[in-house]
Protein backbone atom coordinates (compact mmCIF):
# COMPACT_ATOMS: atom_id res chain seq x y z
CA UNK A 1 0.00 0.00 0.00
CA UNK A 2 3.14 2.12 0.59
CA UNK A 3 2.97 1.84 -3.39
CA UNK A 4 -0.25 4.05 -3.60
CA UNK A 5 0.30 6.93 -5.34
CA UNK A 6 2.44 4.82 -8.16
CA UNK A 7 -0.61 3.00 -8.94
CA UNK A 8 -3.19 5.91 -8.83
CA UNK A 9 -0.35 7.94 -10.90
CA UNK A 10 -0.19 4.99 -13.63
CA UNK A 11 -4.25 6.18 -13.73
CA UNK A 12 -4.80 9.57 -13.19
CA UNK A 13 -1.37 10.71 -13.73
CA UNK A 14 1.53 11.95 -11.56
CA UNK A 15 0.86 12.95 -7.93
CA UNK A 16 1.91 16.44 -6.70
CA UNK A 17 4.92 15.28 -4.63
CA UNK A 18 5.95 12.81 -7.96
CA UNK A 19 5.95 16.43 -10.24
CA UNK A 20 7.58 18.13 -7.58
CA UNK A 21 9.96 15.82 -7.36
CA UNK A 22 10.37 15.31 -11.33
CA UNK A 23 10.49 19.17 -11.16
CA UNK A 24 13.82 19.59 -9.07
CA UNK A 25 15.51 16.88 -10.44
CA UNK A 26 15.33 18.17 -13.86
CA UNK A 27 15.59 21.78 -12.44
CA UNK A 28 18.95 20.49 -11.38
CA UNK A 29 20.13 18.21 -14.01
CA UNK A 30 18.98 19.61 -17.02
CA UNK A 31 21.20 22.62 -18.55
CA UNK A 32 19.16 25.76 -19.69
CA UNK A 33 19.38 29.74 -19.88
CA UNK A 34 16.26 31.04 -18.95
CA UNK A 35 14.15 29.74 -16.00
CA UNK A 36 10.06 29.76 -15.82
CA UNK A 37 8.58 30.57 -12.62
CA UNK A 38 4.83 31.20 -11.39
CA UNK A 39 1.80 29.56 -10.71
CA UNK A 40 -0.44 26.63 -12.31
CA UNK A 41 -1.14 29.48 -15.13
CA UNK A 42 2.56 29.59 -16.07
CA UNK A 43 3.31 25.55 -15.37
CA UNK A 44 0.63 24.69 -17.97
CA UNK A 45 0.60 27.67 -20.25
CA UNK A 46 4.42 28.14 -21.25
CA UNK A 47 6.48 25.41 -23.45
CA UNK A 48 9.95 25.67 -22.90
CA UNK A 49 10.48 24.50 -26.58
CA UNK A 50 9.36 26.96 -28.25
CA UNK A 51 11.95 29.38 -26.68
CA UNK A 52 15.09 30.57 -29.05
CA UNK A 53 17.14 29.81 -25.34
CA UNK A 54 17.17 26.78 -23.58
CA UNK A 55 14.63 27.04 -21.52
CA UNK A 56 13.19 25.32 -18.26
CA UNK A 57 9.64 25.86 -16.22
CA UNK A 58 10.33 25.30 -12.76
CA UNK A 59 6.63 26.80 -12.04
CA UNK A 60 3.98 24.90 -10.41
CA UNK A 61 0.08 24.94 -9.02
CA UNK A 62 -0.32 27.61 -5.91
CA UNK A 63 3.16 29.00 -5.90
CA UNK A 64 3.80 32.95 -5.16
CA UNK A 65 6.38 34.96 -4.91
CA UNK A 66 7.81 33.29 -1.50
CA UNK A 67 8.55 29.68 -3.07
CA UNK A 68 9.32 31.44 -6.43
CA UNK A 69 11.88 33.13 -4.61
CA UNK A 70 13.19 30.11 -2.60
CA UNK A 71 13.52 28.21 -5.87
CA UNK A 72 15.76 30.61 -7.53
CA UNK A 73 17.69 30.07 -4.45
CA UNK A 74 17.60 26.49 -4.55
CA UNK A 75 18.98 26.73 -8.58
CA UNK A 76 21.90 28.97 -7.22
CA UNK A 77 22.94 26.64 -4.71
CA UNK A 78 22.71 24.03 -7.60
CA UNK A 79 25.21 26.57 -9.76
CA UNK A 80 22.80 26.52 -12.27
CA UNK A 81 24.34 30.13 -14.99
CA UNK A 82 20.84 31.43 -15.38
CA UNK A 83 20.66 34.38 -18.23
CA UNK A 84 16.87 35.11 -18.07
CA UNK A 85 13.98 35.06 -16.21
CA UNK A 86 10.16 34.54 -16.89
CA UNK A 87 8.67 35.79 -14.01
CA UNK A 88 4.79 34.69 -13.87
CA UNK A 89 2.51 37.04 -12.69
CA UNK A 90 -1.90 37.19 -11.81
CA UNK A 91 -3.68 39.72 -10.50
CA UNK A 92 -4.23 37.61 -7.18
CA UNK A 93 -1.21 36.10 -7.28
CA UNK A 94 -0.25 38.60 -3.72
CA UNK A 95 -3.27 37.72 -2.05
CA UNK A 96 -2.07 34.56 -0.31
CA UNK A 97 0.03 32.77 1.30
CA UNK A 98 0.07 29.03 0.13
CA UNK A 99 1.12 25.81 2.64
CA UNK A 100 -0.63 23.27 0.64
CA UNK A 101 2.76 21.61 -0.66
CA UNK A 102 5.17 22.20 2.02
CA UNK A 103 4.74 18.72 3.15
CA UNK A 104 7.24 18.08 0.09
CA UNK A 105 8.74 21.37 -0.21
CA UNK A 106 9.95 21.56 3.27
CA UNK A 107 12.25 18.67 2.02
CA UNK A 108 13.71 20.45 -1.03
CA UNK A 109 13.77 24.03 -0.20
CA UNK A 110 15.80 25.50 2.49
CA UNK A 111 15.45 25.83 6.29
CA UNK A 112 14.97 29.54 5.69
CA UNK A 113 12.05 29.01 3.56
CA UNK A 114 10.35 27.27 6.30
CA UNK A 115 10.50 29.94 8.94
CA UNK A 116 7.78 31.54 7.60
CA UNK A 117 5.45 28.61 8.30
CA UNK A 118 4.56 26.93 11.63
CA UNK A 119 6.08 23.78 11.33
CA UNK A 120 3.95 21.87 13.54
CA UNK A 121 1.41 21.87 10.95
CA UNK A 122 4.11 20.85 8.53
CA UNK A 123 4.46 17.63 11.23
CA UNK A 124 0.75 16.58 10.70
CA UNK A 125 0.69 17.52 6.90
CA UNK A 126 2.82 14.68 6.04
CA UNK A 127 1.79 12.58 8.42
CA UNK A 128 -1.58 12.85 7.24
CA UNK A 129 0.26 12.42 3.16
CA UNK A 130 1.00 9.13 4.71
CA UNK A 131 -1.99 7.97 5.80
CA UNK A 132 -3.68 8.92 2.67
CA UNK A 133 -1.18 6.46 1.22
CA UNK A 134 -2.02 3.45 2.56
CA UNK A 135 -5.37 4.02 2.36
CA UNK A 136 -7.38 1.62 0.19
CA UNK A 137 -10.25 3.53 0.20
CA UNK A 138 -7.98 5.97 -2.32
CA UNK A 139 -8.40 2.43 -5.27
CA UNK A 140 -11.60 3.82 -6.07
CA UNK A 141 -10.44 7.08 -7.03
CA UNK A 142 -8.65 5.38 -9.84
CA UNK A 143 -10.72 6.27 -12.92
CA UNK A 144 -8.37 5.04 -15.40
CA UNK A 145 -7.86 7.63 -18.24
CA UNK A 146 -6.96 7.19 -21.54
CA UNK A 147 -4.03 8.33 -23.05
CA UNK A 148 -5.46 11.36 -24.38
CA UNK A 149 -7.06 12.47 -20.98
CA UNK A 150 -4.56 11.75 -18.45
CA UNK A 151 -2.79 14.36 -17.02
CA UNK A 152 1.61 14.21 -17.53
CA UNK A 153 4.51 16.49 -16.95
CA UNK A 154 7.25 16.82 -19.11
CA UNK A 155 11.09 16.58 -19.15
CA UNK A 156 10.86 20.06 -19.61
CA UNK A 157 8.77 21.35 -16.45
CA UNK A 158 5.45 22.31 -18.81
CA UNK A 159 2.30 19.94 -16.93
CA UNK A 160 -0.46 19.52 -19.64
CA UNK A 161 -3.46 18.71 -18.05
CA UNK A 162 -6.29 17.61 -20.52
CA UNK A 163 -9.60 19.63 -20.52
CA UNK A 164 -12.52 21.27 -22.10
CA UNK A 165 -13.47 24.99 -21.00
CA UNK A 166 -17.41 25.98 -20.70
CA UNK A 167 -19.13 29.65 -21.51
CA UNK A 168 -20.38 29.33 -18.17
CA UNK A 169 -17.15 28.79 -16.41
CA UNK A 170 -16.70 31.38 -13.68
CA UNK A 171 -14.51 32.08 -10.07
CA UNK A 172 -13.73 34.77 -7.72
CA UNK A 173 -10.38 36.01 -7.42
CA UNK A 174 -8.86 38.77 -4.55
CA UNK A 175 -6.53 41.41 -6.04
CA UNK A 176 -5.20 42.57 -2.64
CA UNK A 177 -1.71 42.51 -2.09
CA UNK A 178 0.05 40.93 0.73
CA UNK A 179 2.64 42.71 2.84
CA UNK A 180 4.18 39.23 2.65
CA UNK A 181 4.09 38.51 -0.74
CA UNK A 182 4.99 42.10 -1.82
CA UNK A 183 8.44 41.85 -0.08
CA UNK A 184 9.09 38.31 -1.44
CA UNK A 185 8.08 39.93 -5.29
CA UNK A 186 10.73 42.79 -4.78
CA UNK A 187 13.39 40.32 -3.31
CA UNK A 188 13.26 37.99 -6.63
CA UNK A 189 13.50 41.64 -8.45
CA UNK A 190 16.90 42.44 -6.24
CA UNK A 191 17.86 38.51 -6.66
CA UNK A 192 17.89 38.86 -10.22
CA UNK A 193 19.38 42.44 -10.88
CA UNK A 194 22.38 41.02 -7.84
CA UNK A 195 22.74 38.11 -10.80
CA UNK A 196 22.20 40.70 -13.72
CA UNK A 197 19.68 38.55 -14.58
CA UNK A 198 16.98 39.83 -17.16
CA UNK A 199 13.62 39.78 -16.28
CA UNK A 200 10.34 39.60 -18.24
CA UNK A 201 7.28 39.74 -15.81
CA UNK A 202 5.07 37.72 -17.88
CA UNK A 203 0.73 38.28 -17.08
CA UNK A 204 -0.73 35.58 -19.48
CA UNK A 205 -4.03 35.67 -20.86
CA UNK A 206 -6.85 35.64 -19.32
CA UNK A 207 -10.26 34.98 -19.59
CA UNK A 208 -13.08 37.49 -19.43
CA UNK A 209 -15.15 35.29 -16.56
CA UNK A 210 -11.83 35.78 -14.65
CA UNK A 211 -11.30 39.46 -14.95
CA UNK A 212 -14.57 40.67 -13.87
CA UNK A 213 -13.81 39.63 -9.95
CA UNK A 214 -11.64 43.17 -10.58
CA UNK A 215 -12.74 46.48 -11.25
CA UNK A 216 -10.66 48.86 -13.41
CA UNK A 217 -9.55 50.91 -10.94
CA UNK A 218 -7.79 48.06 -9.19
CA UNK A 219 -6.47 46.61 -12.05
CA UNK A 220 -5.06 49.94 -13.32
CA UNK A 221 -3.56 50.76 -9.72
CA UNK A 222 -2.33 46.99 -9.77
CA UNK A 223 -0.35 47.72 -13.29
CA UNK A 224 1.18 50.76 -11.97
CA UNK A 225 2.64 49.22 -9.16
CA UNK A 226 4.40 46.24 -11.38
CA UNK A 227 5.40 48.90 -14.12
CA UNK A 228 7.18 50.62 -11.40
CA UNK A 229 9.50 48.15 -11.66
CA UNK A 230 10.31 48.43 -15.05
CA UNK A 231 12.56 51.32 -14.05
CA UNK A 232 15.13 48.98 -13.33
CA UNK A 233 17.50 48.00 -15.78
CA UNK A 234 16.35 44.62 -17.79
CA UNK A 235 13.13 44.21 -15.93
CA UNK A 236 9.96 44.35 -18.48
CA UNK A 237 6.22 44.16 -17.97
CA UNK A 238 4.28 41.78 -20.60
CA UNK A 239 0.82 42.11 -20.03
CA UNK A 240 -0.96 39.72 -22.15
CA UNK A 241 -4.34 39.15 -19.91
CA UNK A 242 -6.68 41.35 -22.59
CA UNK A 243 -5.52 39.86 -25.70
CA UNK A 244 -7.72 38.92 -28.30
CA UNK A 245 -5.83 35.86 -29.69
CA UNK A 246 -7.24 33.30 -27.37
CA UNK A 247 -10.99 32.35 -26.82
CA UNK A 248 -13.12 29.40 -24.77
CA UNK A 249 -11.94 26.81 -26.97
CA UNK A 250 -8.14 27.80 -26.02
CA UNK A 251 -8.79 26.66 -22.61
CA UNK A 252 -9.06 24.02 -19.96
CA UNK A 253 -11.00 25.56 -17.89
CA UNK A 254 -11.67 28.78 -16.28
CA UNK A 255 -7.83 29.26 -16.19
CA UNK A 256 -5.39 27.49 -17.65
CA UNK A 257 -5.03 27.31 -21.66
CA UNK A 258 -4.75 23.66 -23.46
CA UNK A 259 -1.68 21.87 -25.15
CA UNK A 260 -2.03 23.69 -28.90
CA UNK A 261 -2.84 27.53 -27.31
CA UNK A 262 0.01 27.04 -24.88
CA UNK A 263 2.40 26.79 -27.65
CA UNK A 264 1.07 29.76 -29.46
CA UNK A 265 1.45 31.80 -26.70
CA UNK A 266 5.23 30.67 -26.35
CA UNK A 267 5.58 31.36 -29.38
CA UNK A 268 4.23 34.94 -29.21
CA UNK A 269 6.34 35.49 -25.86
CA UNK A 270 9.42 34.50 -27.42
CA UNK A 271 8.87 36.73 -30.36
CA UNK A 272 8.04 39.47 -27.79
CA UNK A 273 11.29 38.88 -25.45
CA UNK A 274 13.61 38.82 -28.63
CA UNK A 275 12.54 41.69 -29.65
CA UNK A 276 13.17 43.29 -26.17
CA UNK A 277 16.60 41.60 -26.22
CA UNK A 278 17.29 43.05 -30.15
CA UNK A 279 15.93 46.73 -28.88
CA UNK A 280 17.80 46.90 -26.00
CA UNK A 281 20.81 45.79 -27.63
CA UNK A 282 21.17 48.53 -30.42
CA UNK A 283 20.92 51.20 -28.04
Amino acid sequence: MFYMPDIISLSNGPSTRQQIQYSFENASLLNYDMVIVGNSRTYRGLNPDKFNQRTFNFSHDNDSYNQIYFKLKFLEGKRKKISSVILGLDYFQFSFISNTRNYIYGDLLSDEYLKDYDTQNLFYQKIDYYINNIDPKNLKALSFKSKEEKPFLKENGQYISPGLATENDSIERDIKRLDFQTKYFKKVIDFCQKKKVRVFIVMPPCRSNELISYSKVEIDEFNAFIKTFTKIKNVYYLNYSTTSNFNTKDYTDITHLNEKAANRFSKMLNNDINHLIRTENSK
